[in-house]
């Protein structure tokens, strides 16, 4: 843990801790403040808390220098943010967004992601990964559409990230449609 008390991880917590380890500009900050002013909507629309807005800040933080350890973001990052000091509620949003026990499997890693970190709410789950699949990797607003074309574009069809997000997409693609449905149209 850092010093003697655990870290205060609010969303402004969260976003200066998102300052100190990725590189102004760099895509991965640009992306999880996007993320996190979508899920700060997200929040005031359908009054979820707060933990919501500092999880959707602080989810890709597994892919900054000081957190990478084994290869599966989503479980490097809810490792550095125990760390931290961070609650278990923020830990487990982080560890098990966007389908990451798909990843996880491919990777071998499953068995010890639902260990470390049991699953949280479906509900404030599903609100995290539509908000993480509706932001580009710049931060904007994207469809899932858009989403899913930048990714394919980015990662090879063989490539482990690419197979895992066909695995997945289908159930991707319903969680996002049903939180459109409660938002009653798309954030754009």
């Amino acid at each position: 843990m850092h010093g003697t008390t655990p870290r205060k991880l609010d969303p402004a917590g969260a976003q200066a801790l998102l300052a100190e380890v990725f590189e102004p500009g760099a895509d991965r900050l640009a992306h999880s403040i996007g993320v996190g002013r979508r899920a700060e909507h997200v929040a005031r629309a359908l009054g979820r808390p707060e933990l919501l807005v500092s999880a959707a800040y602080l989810h890709d933080i597994g892919y900054a220098a000081a957190a990478r350890d084994t290869g599966l973001h989503q479980l490097d990052g809810a490792r550095y943010l125990r760390t931290l000091g961070a609650p278990a509620a923020l830990t487990g949003l982080v560890a098990h967004h966007t389908a990451a026990t798909v990843e996880a499997a491919e990777r071998g890693l499953d068995t010890i992601l639902r260990r470390e970190f049991p699953a949280p709410s479906d509900e404030l789950l599903d609100l995290l990964t539509y908000c993480d699949m509706t932001t580009s990797a710049r931060g904007e607003a994207v469809t899932v559409d858009e989403r899913f074309d930048r990714i394919y574009d980015r990662y090879p069809p063989g490539h482990l990230v690419s197979r895992s997000m066909r695995h997945a997409e289908p159930w991707l693609r319903r969680t996002v449609t049903g939180i459109e449905r409660r938002l009653e149209r798309p954030l754009r």
